[in-house]
């Protein structure tokens, strides 16, 4: 970028997809980023939408260092001596201790995708879709050792489209978080003060950790509830399952039943079609679709038996055990 009154040494630090989108647009922009924090390369089940940035950053001259614990001594010292400016959190959920704070001369620009302060805390554009919210935003804020409550930069608003799935909330966030992030860059580069604003408690709320096991489905759940539990934990997250034939199977995709003409008990596929089934759930009946095994196989769809009910039944089980015991 040209008239740059100031050259600060801007860091980043992520390990997803929404990072990789937010940091390539910056490059894209002719942003000036020295460097990335980032996790190791290779699988990380702490991170369900782990993305490996080491080779976008080796193929654009930016500066890896890699942490698993941010405020270990080990990071605090590598990153002690690269003297940096200001951190733009791409996309990590650990909280930033004290001395990890310390180690930026200006400070290290936050974001979440919420109303802050309301929907502080884990997970939350899952919980977005599941609280059933019509519109969100994107708040970037200054950290501090809190969770989510820095004093606020500004927040980008925006709409939810209608029965989205978290993909689509992903890329609407990823989009704002860009722009946001390149707002700042430039105000940066201008040396143009910031005006901070301290959040309010009034409203203010903290969502939970999610983990894969809450994306099992109820059958004994309303039908609206399990639909936006499927699209709240679809792709890039680990997906709403059941068991059948002893198998785990994940649904990917969902549908209304718009004619309500079959009904039977909780949990019974009632018929199918294509690659969907029609299941009964509590008080209605959805469309299940996109179905792969745990291995990432795709069943057949004649392995689905008009009939035949998901899930496990608990007390029988519970009785077979019993007796395999006895």
């Amino acid at each position: 970028m040209s008239g740059q009154q100031h050259k600060a040494k801007i860091w980043c630090i992520g390990a997803n997809l929404e990072s990789f989108h937010s940091l390539k647009y910056l490059v894209d922009q002719g942003c000036e980023i020295t460097g990335l924090i980032t996790l190791p390369s290779g699988p990380n089940p702490q991170v369900s939408d782990y993305y490996d940035l080491h080779p976008f950053c080796e193929q654009h001259g930016i500066e890896t260092l890699d942490s698993t614990n941010v405020n270990s001594p080990e990071t605090l010292e590598s990153l002690g001596a690269k003297e940096a400016d200001y951190l733009f959190t791409l996309g990590w959920s650990q909280i930033f201790r004290e001395d990890f704070i310390r180690c930026f001369s200006a400070f290290i620009v936050g974001t979440h995708p919420s109303k802050l302060p309301y929907g502080r805390g884990r997970a939350p554009l899952p919980w977005t879709i599941l609280e059933g919210l019509e519109a969100s935003a994107v708040s970037f804020f200054k950290i501090d050792t809190g969770v989510d409550t820095g004093m606020l930069l500004f927040q980008r608003d925006f709409n939810i489209p209608t029965r989205a799935y978290v993909g689509e909330l992903y890329d609407i966030v990823a989009r704002e978080l860009s722009l946001g992030f390149l707002e700042i860059y430039k105000q940066i580069s201008e040396g143009v003060p910031f005006d901070f604003l301290q959040q309010s408690e009034e409203g203010a709320t903290v969502r939970g950790k999610r983990t894969p096991a809450d994306g099992l489905l109820s059958f004994d759940r309303s039908a609206a509830d399990m639909d936006a539990l499927i699209r709240a934990v679809s792709k890039p997250y680990p997906g709403a399952y059941t068991y059948y034939k002893d198998e785990k199977v994940i649904f990917w995709e969902v549908r209304e039943d718009e004619e309500g003409k079959f009904s039977g008990t909780r949990g019974q596929i009632l018929t199918r079609k294509g690659g969907e089934i029609l299941v009964q759930f509590a008080d209605g009946n959805l469309w299940l679709g996109g179905a792969t095994l745990a291995n990432g196989e795709i069943p057949e769809p004649k392995f689905f038996k008009i009939g035949d009910k998901l899930g496990y039944s608990v007390q029988d089980e519970i009785y077979k055990l019993k007796k395999g015991i006895k």
